[in-house]
C-alpha cells in the first residue's frame, strides 16, 4: 500500500496527462478495483499503479534495480534456509526424487524466479552476451532444474538459452512473422490451453499425456471450470496449494495458468482487458523494432501457459516497459542469411 500510495503521488505531481487520460486511467483502476476486491486479491491494481507510475523512467534503470535487488532477497533468503531461520521446505513427488525450495514458498517458484532473472538479464543486455554470461546462465538452468526437479521450468529456460544465442536468427525469424503472425501464435495458444482446460477428461489419452508433461495443470484447471462459472468482474476462489506447508496437504486445488487464473478470478472483462494488452505490447515491440523486448514478451507469455506469476512484480518486470522510456532497445543491425 504504501509502495501505491508513492506510485500515485508520483504520478499526480510529476506525469503529464491530458483529461481524457486521466479519465480512462481511472475509469481502468476502478475496474481493476473492484476486480481485486471480488477476487480478494489486489495484486493486478498494485501491478497497473506501476506500470502508470513507470511512465518516462529509463526501463534500464527500473531492469537494474529489479536484478539486484530480487538477486539479492533471492540469495537471503537460501542463506537463511540453510541456516534454519526460514523453513527449507522439501517435496516428494512420489517416485522418490527430491525438490527443494530452499527457502522460497515452492520449488516451481524457486524455478521460475530464476527463469525471470535470467531474461530480465539478458533483456539488460539487449541479448548481445558473451561466451562467459551463456555459462553462467546455462549453470542457473541446470542448478534449478537439479534442485527443484521442475521439468516445465526447465524446458522454458531452454528455449531462453537457444534464443539467446541464436538471437539474430530469432530476431530474422519474427521479421518473417511479423506482429500478426506472433499475435496468431500467442492467440492460439492462449486457446489451446483455455479450451483443453475446459473440455479435460482423464479418460483420454493424449489430454492425460499433455496434462503430466504439464505436471496436472490441465486437471486442477478443469475443476475451476467444473465448480465455478466465469463471471464478469471477478469472485473469490479459495485455493489450498503446497507452497509454506511441509507437503502434506489434503483436497489440493491450485490454479497455475496466468491466464485462467485472471479468467476465473478476475472475471472475462479484466482477460479480455490482457489479452487486448498483450497484443497492444505486441504490435508496438514489433513495428518499433524493440525485438529484445517482444521476445521477452513471447517468453513471458509462454511461462503464463503454466505458472501464476505473469501479474507479480517481483517476477515479471517487463509490463513496466508499457509507458517508460525505452530508448536503447532498438533492433541492432545484423548482416546475416538463412542462405
Amino acid at each position: 500500500m504504501v509502495a501505491a500510495i508513492v506510485f500515485v503521488l508520483k504520478i499526480i505531481v510529476f506525469d503529464d496527462h491530458q483529461i481524457r487520460d486521466w479519465f480512462i486511467l481511472l475509469l481502468l483502476g476502478v475496474i481493476l478495483f473492484q476486480s481485486g476486491m471480488n477476487a480478494n486479491d489486489l495484486g493486478i491494481l498494485y501491478y497497473y499503479l506501476a506500470i502508470i507510475g513507470a511512465k518516462d523512467v529509463d526501463f534500464r534503470n527500473i531492469l537494474r534495480l529489479f536484478l539486484v535487488t530480487v538477486s539479492a532477497m533471492l540469495v537471503l533468503t537460501i542463506a537463511l534456509a540453510k541456516l534454519k531461520i526460514l523453513p527449507g521446505l522439501v517435496f516428494n513427488r512420489g517416485d522418490g526424487a527430491l525438490r527443494y525450495a530452499l527457502g522460497t514458498i515452492y520449488p516451481s517458484d524457486l524455478a521460475a524466479r530464476c527463469f525471470y532473472l535470467m531474461i530480465a538479464y539478458a533483456l539488460l543486455r539487449n541479448y548481445k552476451l558473451k561466451l562467459p554470461e551463456y555459462i553462467g546462465l546455462f549453470s542457473i538452468t541446470i542448478w534449478a532444474y537439479v534442485i527443484t526437479d521442475t521439468k516445465v521450468d526447465f524446458i522454458l529456460m531452454v528455449l531462453f538459452l537457444l534464443v539467446a544465442v541464436f538471437h539474430e536468427h530469432s530476431v530474422m525469424i519474427m521479421e518473417k512473422l511479423t506482429h500478426i503472425g506472433i499475435a496468431v501464435i500467442l492467440g492460439l495458444s492462449t486457446a489451446f490451453m483455455i479450451i483443453m482446460t475446459y473440455l479435460y477428461n482423464p479418460a483420454n489419452h493424449f489430454m492425460k499425456v499433455i496434462d503430466h508433461i504439464l505436471s496436472g495443470r490441465f486437471y486442477f484447471s478443469h475443476i475451476a471450470f467444473e465448480k465455478y462459472n466465469v463471471t464478469v468482474l471477478g469472485q473469490y476462489i479459495p485455493q489450498n496449494g503446497f507452497g509454506g506447508s511441509n507437503g502434506n496437504v489434503f483436497d489440493y486445488f491450485y490454479i497455475d495458468c496466468s491466464y485462467i487464473r485472471v479468467l476465473m478470478m478476475f472475471g472475462a472483462f479484466v482477460f479480455l482487458l490482457l489479452v487486448a494488452y498483450l497484443l497492444y505490447l505486441s504490435h508496438r515491440f514489433m513495428t518499433s523494432e524493440m525485438y529484445a523486448l517482444e521476445i521477452t514478451l513471447i517468453l513471458v507469455a509462454l511461462s503464463s501457459l503454466i505458472d501464476q506469476h505473469m501479474w507479480e512484480i517481483s517476477y515479471n518486470i517487463l509490463f513496466l516497459a508499457t509507458f517508460a522510456d525505452l530508448k536503447g532497445f532498438k533492433k541492432p543491425k545484423y548482416n546475416l542469411s538463412f542462405s
